[in-house]
C-alpha cells in the first residue's frame, strides 16, 4: 500500500468460497473495500493438488483519492488511524462496550445508600427543594415561577439538579438511593460520550476503554455515587464535547445537541459556568475557518444558544449583583482589595496548579476527608502512563481537529476553580479529558504492538486476547475499589464530625423516629453542629413541621433555662464532655447512643437537670465575662498601646492588629465584644476598617480626640451574609485620636454568644 490514507479507512474483505467435485469448477470470491486513495497489489498464485506451479497473476487494485479542498477550505475531521486488518468476528468490540457500561453502572449502584457514608445538605438539598417547588407549584419562595436557580446556603447556585429530581420526588418520594441513583444515570452520559467519542470520532476500536477508564477513576467514582450537582455539570459536558466532535466531523447538525449540552453545563454548576464558556472560546478560535463554512449552521447554533441564555438574562434582572455576592461568600481573591497584578498572578499560580500531574496523581492528596478515597489518587495511577502517551499523540497531532478539542477541554478545566481555589469538586472536570487522553494513549499502543504481527490471523487473536486481559484487569481493579469503598471505606477517616465526615443523615435520624415512636411526649433538642445545614437533612428525613427542634446545648450552658423532664438532648461527644465540666447539672443521664462506624459513640440521646444552686452559678458567671483582660501590645507601626478586652475563646488579641486578614479571635461568650485602646501618644485617624463575621453585625466606638473633654460617638451596620464582611467606621476627617472604646456586637444574637473578629486597621 502506497499511501497513509488507506490507514484511515481499512478494507473490510469478505471471504466466500465455493468448492465443487473434480468435474466442476472450483470458486474463490474475494471482496474488497478500498478507502480512498488506496492502491492495492494481488499476487496469484496457483498450484495443483501435487504441489505443481500452474500460473501466477499479478492485478493491482486503486481507488483514486477525491479531489482536494479548496485551499480555504478547512479540514474535515476524520479518525486519525485505525489498523489495516480485520476481524471476523466485527461484533465483540461492540460486546465488550456493553460490557464496560454494565461494570460502570454496577459498581456504583451497588450499596449506593452505605457509600458515600456521609448524606448531608449539598445532597440533600435536590430532593429537598424540588419537593418544595412541587408543593409551591412550581414557583420559588418568592414567587417565580420554574426559577432559573435556587437557593444552597444563602446563595444561588442550584438549577438543572433540581429540576431532575422532580420526577423521582414525585414518583418515589424522599429516598437517599433515588437522590443519589438520578445522579448515577446521569453520570453514564459521561461514560458513553467518552466511549463513542475514542470510537467515533478517534478510529479506536477500544472505545470500551474509555468507558472503563472513567469507572475507575477514583474521585469520580466517589463523587458519581453522590447527588452533587457538579456531577451533571461535568456528564452534561462530556456529551458537549462528544457532539461538538461530531460536528466537527462534518456531522453538523450536531452542534445543535453541542449548544444544548453546553447550557446544561452552564445551568448544572457554577464553576462550570467558567470552564464550558472557556472551551467554546478556544474552539470558536481554533476552529474558525470551519466555523465559517458551517456559517449558516453556526448562526442557528447562536440564535439557539441565545433562546437557551434567556433564562439566566431573567435571573440577572431579577437578582442584580449575585455574581459578585457569590464570590464575596466563596471569599474570593477577586474581589478583595489587592493590585490586578497580584489577582492575576494568583489566578496563573492557582491555574497551573490544576493541571500540575502531581496534584491528580498523588496517592495522599490533600482536601477535605469526604472528598478522598484513602490510598488513592484523585486519577487512577495505573492509568497515568496512557494519559502521557495520550497527551504526546495530542500534541503531535495538533492538525487534527478532534486532538485540539481535547486539548482545549484539558486547558478549560481550571479556569472555574483558579476564580476562588482548587477543590476537587470544582475541579472535576477534568476527569474527562483524562479518560479521552489515556483511551487514546491505551488504543494507539494495543494498535502498536499488534501491527508488529505479519500474520492477520495472528493479529486478530492477539487482539481480542490482549483486550479481554485489559477489560478483566480494569474490571477487576473496579470491583476491589467498590469492595474496598463499602467495606473499608467507613473506618478510612476517624473524624466524622463538621470538619470532616459529617457523618449522620439516616443512622441518626433513623434512630430520632425509633425514639419518637417509643416516646412520642418526648420534647427532643438535637444538636446541629455535626454538619452544614442540618435543617435541610431534616427535612430530607421528616415532613414540616419537624417533630423536634434543632439547637445547641449551649443556651443552657450559658443562660439558666428551666428543663423539663420530658426533655431529651441529643448531644455530640464534645458536647457531652462539656456539659459534665461545667459543674452545673447534677443529673446527666445517657439513655441510648449512635454509634460511628468506627464503633465509638457519636451521638448520645441524654436527660440533663441542673444542680440546686445553678441561678447563683450563672449570674456569677455573667459578672466574670463582662469583666475585661488588660494587655499592652505594638502595633503594627511600631507604636505600643494598651489593651482592655473581652475574654476570648479563640486567638489572642494581637492577632487582630498583624494586618493578617486570615487570623481570627473570637470572644468567649460576650456580646458585645468590647476594646478598649489607649495609645501611648495620641496620632492621627480618620477611620476603622474592621473584618466582622458574617451575621448582621453593628460596631460603635468612642473615640477620645486630644484636646476634648468628651468622647465622639460613631457606628456602622452590616446586614447579614454568608462570607466574614469589611466595615468601615468613618470619623468624616482626620482627628488627634488617643484613646479609642470600639464594641461589636452580633445584632440577632443575645449574650453569651461568640463574636467573631478578624482584623482592626487604622487609616
Amino acid at each position: 500500500m502506497d499511501d497513509e490514507e488507506s490507514f484511515q479507512q481499512p478494507p473490510s474483505p469478505t471471504l466466500n468460497q465455493t468448492q465443487a467435485g473434480d468435474s466442476e469448477e472450483a470458486q474463490l470470491h474475494i471482496n474488497l473495500e478500498l478507502a480512498p486513495g488506496t492502491r492495492l497489489r494481488v499476487t496469484l498464485d496457483s498450484h495443483s493438488p501435487d504441489g505443481t506451479a500452474l500460473e501466477q497473476r499479478v492485478i493491482t487494485l486503486e481507488n483514486p483519492a477525491p479531489q482536494p479542498l479548496p485551499s480555504d477550505s478547512p479540514p474535515v475531521l476524520r479518525p486519525h488511524s485505525r489498523p489495516p486488518w480485520s476481524f471476523r468476528t466485527p461484533g465483540w468490540p461492540i460486546w465488550l462496550f456493553a460490557a464496560a457500561l454494565v461494570v460502570y453502572l454496577t459498581i456504583r449502584l451497588i450499596g449506593l445508600a452505605h457509600f458515600p457514608i456521609f448524606f448531608f445538605t449539598d445532597e440533600a438539598i435536590q430532593t429537598v427543594t424540588a419537593a418544595d417547588l412541587i408543593h409551591n407549584q412550581f414557583r420559588s419562595p418568592e414567587g417565580e415561577f420554574l426559577p432559573t436557580f435556587f437557593k444552597n446556603g444563602g446563595q444561588y447556585n442550584l438549577s438543572t439538579s433540581v429540576y431532575l429530581q422532580v420526577l423521582p420526588t414525585l414518583v418515589f418520594g424522599k429516598s437517599i438511593f433515588v437522590t443519589r441513583a438520578v445522579s448515577v444515570l446521569v453520570s453514564l452520559l459521561a461514560a458513553l460520550s467518552i466511549g463513542l467519542a475514542l470510537k467515533n470520532a478517534f478510529g479506536s476500536r477500544s472505545g470500551w476503554v474509555g468507558v472503563l477508564l472513567l469507572a475507575v477513576t477514583p474521585t469520580w467514582f466517589l463523587h458519581s455515587r453522590t447527588a452533587f450537582e457538579t456531577v451533571l455539570a461535568v456528564s452534561f459536558y462530556a456529551a458537549f464535547l462528544y457532539c461538538y466532535l461530531l460536528y466537527r466531523q462534518g456531522k453538523t447538525g450536531y452542534l445543535y445537541a453541542a449548544v444544548v449540552f453546553g447550557a446544561l453545563t452552564f445551568y448544572s454548576y457554577s464553576p462550570g459556568q467558567a470552564v464550558i464558556a472557556l472551551t467554546a472560546v478556544l474552539l470558536f478560535i481554533v476552529d474558525l475557518r470551519y466555523h465559517w463554512q458551517q456559517r449558516k449552521i453556526v448562526l442557528r447554533g447562536i440564535i439557539l444558544a441565545l433562546a437557551l441564555a434567556v433564562p439566566y438574562l431573567r435571573f440577572q434582572i431579577n437578582h442584580p449583583g449575585e455574581m459578585l455576592r457569590h464570590l464575596a461568600i466563596l471569599d474570593s481573591y477577586w474581589i478583595q482589595e489587592l493590585p490586578l497584578r497580584e489577582k492575576l498572578s494568583r489566578y496563573g499560580h492557582e491555574y497551573l496548579r490544576g493541571i500540575n500531574p502531581l496534584y491528580w496523581y498523588d496517592p495522599t492528596p490533600d482536601g477535605l476527608v469526604r472528598h478522598i478515597m484513602k490510598g488513592y489518587s484523585f486519577l487512577w495511577l495505573p492509568a497515568l502512563p496512557f494519559v502521557i502517551f495520550g497527551f504526546g499523540l495530542a500534541l503531535a497531532r495538533n492538525r487534527n481537529p478532534a486532538y485540539r478539542v481535547v486539548l482545549a477541554a484539558f486547558l478549560a478545566v481550571p479556569a472555574g476553580a483558579a476564580l476562588v481555589g482548587l477543590g476537587i469538586t470544582r475541579l472535576l472536570f477534568m476527569v474527562i479529558p483524562a479518560a479521552l487522553l489515556g483511551g487514546i494513549g491505551f488504543s494507539a499502543a494495543l494498535e502498536w504492538m499488534v501491527l508488529r504481527l505479519r500474520q492477520p490471523k495472528l493479529r486478530e487473536r492477539v487482539f481480542l486476547g490482549l483486550s479481554l486481559m485489559v477489560f478483566i484487569a480494569m474490571g477487576a481493579a473496579g470491583s476491589f475499589m467498590a469492595h474496598d469503598a463499602l467495606v473499608n471505606g467507613p473506618t478510612w477517616f476517624d473524624d466524622y464530625g463538621l470538619a470532616g465526615m459529617q457523618y449522620g443523615g439516616d443512622s441518626l435520624f433513623s434512630a430520632v423516629r425509633s425514639y419518637l415512636d417509643e416516646n412520642p411526649q418526648a420534647r427532643i433538642l438535637l444538636s446541629p453542629s455535626w454538619a452544614n445545614g442540618t435543617d435541610v437533612i431534616a427535612r430530607f428525613f421528616f415532613d414540616d413541621p419537624l417533630p423536634f427542634s434543632l439547637g445547641s446545648v449551649a443556651g443552657h450552658l450559658g443562660e439558666y433555662t428551666p428543663i423539663g423532664a420530658d426533655e431529651v438532648f441529643i448531644l455530640l461527644p464534645e458536647e457531652l464532655a462539656q456539659v459534665r465540666a461545667s459543674g452545673k447539672f447534677e443529673t446527666v443521664a445517657i439513655e441510648r447512643t449512635v454509634n460511628y462506624p468506627n464503633g465509638q459513640p457519636g451521638f448520645y440521646f441524654t436527660h440533663l437537670a441542673y444542680v440546686d444552686n445553678a441561678e447563683a452559678v450563672f449570674e456569677q458567671e455573667r459578672n466574670l465575662r463582662r469583666e475585661l483582660t488588660e494587655d499592652t501590645l505594638f502595633l503594627q507601626d511600631g507604636t505600643m498601646a494598651a489593651v482592655a478586652y473581652s475574654n476570648l475563646d479563640m486567638g489572642e488579641i494581637k492577632q487582630a492588629f498583624d494586618g493578617d486578614p486570615a487570623s481570627l479571635i473570637r470572644t468567649y461568650e460576650a456580646n458585645p465584644f468590647k476594646i478598649n485602646i489607649t495609645f501611648a501618644e495620641a496620632r492621627p485617624l480618620d477611620g476603622l476598617q474592621l473584618r466582622v463575621g458574617g451575621v448582621a453585625t453593628r460596631v460603635s466606638a468612642l473615640v477620645y480626640i486630644e484636646g476634648e473633654s468628651l468622647p465622639r460617638s460613631f457606628s456602622v451596620e452590616a446586614s447579614e451574609s454568608p462570607a466574614p464582611q469589611n466595615l468601615s467606621l468613618d470619623f468624616y476627617e482626620t482627628r488627634m485620636v488617643s484613646a479609642i472604646q470600639i464594641e461589636i456586637r452580633n445584632i440577632r444574637d443575645s449574650e453569651p454568644a461568640h463574636v467573631h473578629l478578624w482584623e482592626i486597621t487604622f487609616r
